[in-house]
């Protein structure tokens, strides 16, 4: 069966702005529609909801909400799991009806937990918040701060490991420009 990016993404976009009255729209274009809540998150920065993004190689839709709610991410059915890529993101080559209707559903699962928990409230969000809503929703907050930390000592790693290549690289210039 060959693959419709536009009519995937045309329909994956509907489902995200169904579920996104009273967010903000941040972007939207033939290949992009990201959605954010007015909330502004323990990072200064507001708190996505959800995107759609038409890729070389997929539709691709992004629910933000399954990032935060382990009891969320084990209610995605068995069909849809096979479309998951990472923690937030399905893939899709064409529409699928059976397939977006489970993904609506789920949206609209997503929505319902972050209005619970006053994620779709305008002002800030701290991060015990986050961690309350994670809790109620069976995950442990302890792993997830174990997580975060290795995240940040991860990224660290990267980027000293970056700025040695362009040291070295740089100092090899200098040596092949002198000699």
């Amino acid at each position: 069966m060959a693959s419709d990016f536009p009519a995937a993404f045309a329909a994956l976009r509907e489902i995200m702005k169904r579920h996104c009255d009273g967010l903000t729209v941040q972007t939207d274009t033939p290949t992009s529609f990201e959605v954010i809540t007015p909330s502004i998150g323990p990072n200064k920065k507001p708190i996505w909801f959800g995107a759609v993004y038409a890729k070389k190689s997929a539709v691709t839709y992004h629910l933000f909400s399954l990032y935060f709610n382990p009891a969320l991410e084990a209610a995605v059915p068995p069909e849809l799991l096979k479309r998951k890529q990472g923690k937030t993101c399905f893939n899709f080559q064409r529409p699928d009806s059976d397939l977006f209707a489970q993904l609506d559903k789920l949206t609209a699962m997503g929505r319902s937990n972050f209005e619970r928990h006053g994620l779709l409230k305008a002002g800030p969000v701290t991060r015990e918040q986050f961690e309350a809503m994670y809790q109620a929703a069976g995950g442990d907050t302890e792993a997830l701060a174990r997580r975060r930390k290795k995240m940040v000592r991860d990224a660290a790693k990267k980027r000293a490991a970056t700025i040695a290549r362009k040291q070295s690289a740089s100092t090899s210039r200098a040596k092949k420009t002198k000699g």
